[in-house]
């Protein structure tokens, strides 16, 4: 389907630029490539490089609206998207953001209560108990010391 659309789309371009080398080619060189029945009376081609310069003009001036209307245009969209975002934003991010940050603080106070209930008596008695461990290996350790200082060896 694109290749038969390709070739009908090939065939128009290609009739359009024969029919405007053929006006040029008939207007300037006297070619007679565009029959003169096919031609209405009240068409004739441009007689002189000034007469080209005025289509020219005013097909610019043309090209210079259609260009102006479509700035125009596209700027109005771009300020409709602009404030369709701001919006957007103002109705749902700004909320969600909210939300987001009460559960933070939620997770933060859960956090912080868990750390005062649960590790902080936890951290304490095994620091108790390393203490005590630590306390009693030197009690039951000191006889062994101090006979391998007598007999004059020291205990790395």
């Amino acid at each position: 389907m694109r290749f038969i659309v390709t070739v009908v789309f090939a065939a128009i371009l290609l009739f359009l630029v024969y029919l405007v080398v053929g006006a040029i080619a008939d207007g300037y060189f006297g070619a007679n490539i565009i029959p003169d029945r096919a031609v209405p009376d009240a068409w004739a081609a441009p007689d002189s490089w000034s007469e080209w310069r005025d289509i020219v003009i005013v097909l610019l001036g043309l090209f210079w609206v259609l260009a102006g209307i479509l700035a125009v245009v596209f700027m109005a969209a771009l300020i409709a998207l602009v404030f369709a975002v701001r919006k957007v934003v103002r109705e749902n991010a700004a909320p969600a953001l909210d939300s987001l940050r009460q559960s933070l603080d939620n997770i933060r106070g859960t956090a912080e209560f868990a750390g005062e209930t649960v590790a902080s008596p936890i951290i304490r008695v095994y620091a108790v108990a390393r203490g005590v461990r630590s306390g009693l290996a030197a009690v039951t350790s000191l006889p062994d010391r101090i006979r391998g200082r007598r007999h004059g060896k020291k205990k790395k």
